[in-house]
């Protein structure tokens, strides 16, 4: 998340918890749910407060966003890597990580049948 983008999900979070959010609650909450997608973490903080009158806390979202990436990787299968990967097994394995990673994070594209 950039940095407006955090402080757009803590006035999500203000709106339902009615905290006050200054510059340093933004700069804190950066360093600790920043590297999150945006959408992942406004859906946990949605999620949260439909099943709890607690504050919402980092630790909460990270747990949600986790647990969203997990569900979307045991629904989809990760594709192989292109074929002409297999004698190069670093970028066979970068190649798969990175669509694990696209796949966790909703960003994946799906496969269009018939093309390459």
């Amino acid at each position: 998340m950039t940095s407006d983008e955090v402080f757009d999900l803590l006035e999500v979070i203000a709106a339902c918890d009615r905290r006050t959010v200054g510059e340093s609650d933004a700069d804190v909450w950066e360093a600790l749910v920043g590297d999150l997608e945006l959408n992942d973490a406004r859906i946990a903080v949605l999620a949260h407060y439909r099943e709890s009158r607690e504050f919402v806390m980092p630790a909460d979202i990270r747990q949600r966003v986790k647990d969203m990436q997990i569900q979307r990787l045991e629904r989809t299968p990760v594709p192989p890597p292109p074929a002409e990967l297999t004698d190069n097994p670093q970028a066979y394995i970068a190649a798969l990580r990175g669509s694990a990673q696209q796949i966790a994070s909703g960003t994946a594209r799906p496969a269009i049948e018939g093309s390459r």
